[in-house]
């Protein structure tokens, strides 16, 4: 529910949306270290000197000052220990954190405001965690997600974004005492490094703005390259629809504004069996690799591979990307389209099994059958085994055993494309007409 607020000032309402949604935290927790990147010796370094204490939820509690400029963090028999660059102890505890002075603490090479905690994992060694105001955050965020060279307009869609990525996102990483990482299985996060006015800029001029739709938190996913449409959720993820996460032909986008928009990636049947078993699948001697399903966006949505045995394994949702590893999911195979209504059974058998329809095998002495092509190819049978010669055209350079996947678009597909937005930010669109496009019908909110 919402409130709308309304004053008459020189003849003019003004209205002003304020969201009746529980207030949000300001505080994000980034684990910077963790896991197989997690410290035997955690080092901070902060030419003010250090506020040392202890984490109360995501409130810092300062208990003693140090004018040591470096301190490195050690866990041993249940204590935290904090000693200085000569290994003097500065400071222990059950719970320790710290906190520069004033200014930015550096870790591993990079600068962050806001307290350090550590989490002691299992193996003794220290996850380092970020408790960052969630401004400052996005304001590291912005530089790495997005070039801080693009229109104004598109960088404050991403600010946008990223606060409401995060928002709903926290607890992701709930084991390791953190709500998001900083790579790109979050969002790419270093602080103070790529510091810009114009990501600034966009940072402060979109100060607490989040997307809401039907006065909930809409989550602002991103990607890259559109390459002609996004999609919904549930076609790439799988799961329930999420109303604003709905598929938009993308009139905007300029495909010759990225590089990555178009790519082509050529894979033999020996590496599509690879990538398929290294995926957890199970197939023998690739024989066929087509699209069998495609959305009404005309992303694919299922690939079928089968084997020389007939056997076939259905490939879906953004698995038909990352099996492959392709950019995107928006893509012909060899050129064919294939069918973009799925698979379906015309109730052929050999043999009393029943084969995959508009398919052609070869029945050996021994009555095993043995697949040999398709409707979509010609089939030579030879002495030295089977052959298939594709029908001539230049959309269908291939041979018998390599498949070439062609596409446009770089990512998920699922919400804003960023070459879009920046598409859009150049013909004159402002940020929120850009996030209303990608985001069916949302609405932008303070926090």
């Amino acid at each position: 529910m919402k409130r709308i607020f309304c004053s008459l000032f020189a003849l003019v309402v003004i209205c002003v949306s304020s969201s009746a949604e529980a207030a949000y935290t300001n505080i994000i927790r980034v684990g910077l270290a963790y896991g197989s990147t997690a410290k035997a010796t955690a080092t901070i370094k902060s030419e003010s000197g250090f506020k040392l204490g202890s984490m109360n939820n995501l409130t810092f509690n300062s208990e003693a000052t140090t004018n040591e400029t470096t301190l490195n963090i050690t866990y041993s028999n249940g204590t935290y220990n904090v000693t200085n660059s000569s290994g003097k102890n500065v400071y222990s505890g059950a719970n320790v954190a710290a906190e520069a002075i004033s200014g930015t603490t550096n870790f591993d090479g990079y600068n962050y405001y806001g307290a350090f905690g550590f989490n002691a994992e299992s193996s003794g060694k220290l996850t380092v965690i970020n408790y960052a105001n969630i401004e400052d955050y996005v304001k590291g965020v912005l530089p790495y997600e997005m070039s801080a060279s693009w229109p104004i307009e598109a960088l404050k869609a991403q600010a946008v974004c990223a606060r409401s990525f995060v928002l709903g996102n926290l607890n992701k990483h709930k084991s390791y005492g953190f709500d998001v990482c900083n790579t790109t299985n979050c969002q790419v996060y270093h602080g103070t490094e790529r510091a810009d006015a114009n990501t600034n800029s966009a940072a402060d001029q979109t100060k607490g703005q989040i997307l809401m739709y039907d006065g909930k938190l809409a989550v602002g996913y991103f990607f890259s390259s559109s390459g002609g449409a996004t999609e919904n959720n549930e076609n790439v993820w799988g799961g329930t629809p999420i109303p604003y996460l709905r598929g938009v032909v993308d009139i905007y986008e300029d495909a010759s504004a990225s590089s990555k928009n178009t790519w082509s990636v050529t894979l033999t049947a020996e590496q599509v069996a690879s990538k398929l078993k290294s995926a957890g699948y199970s197939i023998g001697t690739v024989a066929d690799v087509k699209v069998t399903k495609r959305t009404e966006m005309n992303n694919v949505n299922e690939v079928t591979v089968t084997d020389t045995t007939g056997k076939s394994v259905v490939i879906k949702n953004d698995k038909v990307r990352t099996v492959f590893g392709l950019n995107s999911i928006r893509y012909t195979i060899n050129g064919d389209d294939s069918s973009s209504g799925g698979s379906t059974s015309g109730g052929v058998y050999v043999n009393g099994s029943s084969v995959a329809d508009g398919s052609f095998y070869a029945i050996g002495a021994n009555g095993t059958k043995t697949y040999i092509g398709s409707v979509n190819g010609k089939t030579a049978i030879t002495g030295s085994g089977t052959e298939k010669v594709t029908v001539s055209s230049a959309a269908r350079a291939t041979t018998s055993n390599t498949y070439t996947f062609s596409g446009t678009g770089w990512g998920h597909n699922v919400g804003m494309s960023q070459y879009g937005a920046r598409s859009m930010a150049k013909m004159g669109f402002n940020y929120t007409d850009i996030l209303k496009f990608y985001f069916t019908g949302v609405t932008i909110s303070q926090m």
